[in-house]
C-alpha cells in the first residue's frame, strides 16, 4: 500500500527501524498510531460521502399521510331505555248520544318508558278535569192538580272528574331517515278508568208533595195523591256510580328541541263501558326525556 511504502521510505530517510531487540521503537509506535487514526478518518469520510450521495439520488422522503379521525356520531334525540315525564293541558268533549252532556278542561302528567328497542314503550297517564253538563242554570215549575206550584232549579255547575290510563306505545323517530328532523309520530292504546264527582243538584223544594184531587167516580170525592219528584243529573246518568271502566286509542306527534326537551300534542278517543258517554280527549304539553 502507498502508506506502507511511504512509511518504508520515511524510515529509511530518518533512519528508523520498525524492530529492534525487545520490540518496536517508540518513534515507530507513535508513527504507526497516527497512520491508523488517519485510516479511520479516511474510511469514515468515505462512508459519510457515500450515504449523502445515496440520499440525494433517492430524492426527498415521502410525506407522512395524516388520516383525520372520523367525526363523532350526531346525538340521538329518541333513545332506547329512555324515561320521559310529560305535563300537559287537556280538553274533553263528549260525543255520541250523551256527548252533549260532557265538556271539560283540565291537565295532567304522564310517565313513559321506552324499551331497548326504542320504537316501543309503556306509559301511565293521569288527567283531572272540571266537567260541566253543557248548559247553564235551569229552573222548572210544576203545577199540581190543586193549582199549587213548585219550582226546582239546578244545573250550570261543574264537577271534578279524573281519567287514569295505562298504554302501550309505538313511535317512529323521523331522524332515523332525515337526521335534522327530530319529529316522532306515535300511536297508543290502553285501558283505565273515569271518575266523576257528585254534582250540585240545586234546591230540593219538590222532592215530594201530597195534594187532594177530585174524583168523578167512586168515593171519597176528594182523594190524596202523592207526587214525588227526582232531581236528575245528565252526568250522573252517563256515569252511574261515579266511575266507569274505559278503553281508549289515539295518536300524536312529539318534536324534540334537544335530546331531552320536547313538545307534544295528541288526541284520543275514549270509550267507557256505556254507549252514551264516549268522549274525545286532546292533550298539548311539554316533555322531558332522561
Amino acid at each position: 500500500m502507498k502508506i506502507d511504502k511511504r512509511l518504508s521510505r520515511y524510515e529509511s530517510d530518518v533512519g528508523l527501524s520498525p524492530c529492534r531487540e525487545g520490540g518496536a521503537t517508540p518513534a515507530y509506535q507513535r508513527l504507526n498510531h497516527k497512520l491508523i487514526v488517519m485510516k479511520k478518518i479516511v474510511v469514515l469520510t468515505v462512508i459519510g460521502i457515500a450515504s449523502q450521495t445515496i440520499v440525494a439520488f433517492a430524492g426527498p422522503p415521502e410525506p407522512k399521510q395524516v388520516i383525520a379521525p372520523p367525526p363523532p356520531p350526531p346525538p340521538e334525540y329518541f333513545r332506547p331505555n329512555e324515561f320521559d315525564i310529560g305535563v300537559f293541558g287537556s280538553f274533553a268533549q263528549g260525543v255520541g248520544q250523551g256527548g252533549h252532556h260532557l265538556h271539560g278542561w283540565g291537565g295532567g302528567m304522564d310517565f313513559t318508558y321506552w324499551f331497548p328497542w326504542k320504537y316501543a314503550g309503556i306509559r301511565f297517564q293521569g288527567a283531572g278535569f272540571s266537567v260541566s253538563g253543557g248548559g247553564g242554570p235551569r229552573s222548572r215549575t210544576f203545577t199540581f192538580p190543586d193549582g199549587q206550584t213548585a219550582t226546582v232549579s239546578g244545573g250550570g255547575g261543574s264537577v271534578a272528574a279524573g281519567v287514569v290510563t295505562a298504554d302501550f306505545m309505538l313511535r317512529l323517530p323521523l331522524d332515523d331517515f332525515w337526521p335534522n328532523i327530530h319529529l316522532a309520530p306515535y300511536a297508543f292504546t290502553g285501558f283505565g278508568g273515569a271518575f266523576v264527582g257528585s254534582p250540585d243538584l240545586g234546591n230540593r223544594e219538590f222532592p215530594q208533595r201530597t195534594v187532594f184531587v177530585s174524583r168523578t167516580q167512586g168515593a171519597p170525592a176528594n182523594q190524596p195523591v202523592t207526587f214525588r219528584g227526582r232531581v236528575r243529573s245528565a252526568l250522573q246518568d252517563d256515569f252511574p256510580g261515579g266511575s266507569q271502566f274505559l278503553g281508549h286509542v289515539g295518536g300524536g306527534l312529539e318534536y324534540r328541541f334537544t335530546p331531552h326537551i320536547g313538545i307534544f300534542g295528541e288526541i284520543a278517543y275514549v270509550f267507557p263501558n256505556l254507549s252514551n258517554n264516549n268522549f274525545i280527549q286532546t292533550n298539548f304539553g311539554l316533555r322531558y326525556a332522561f
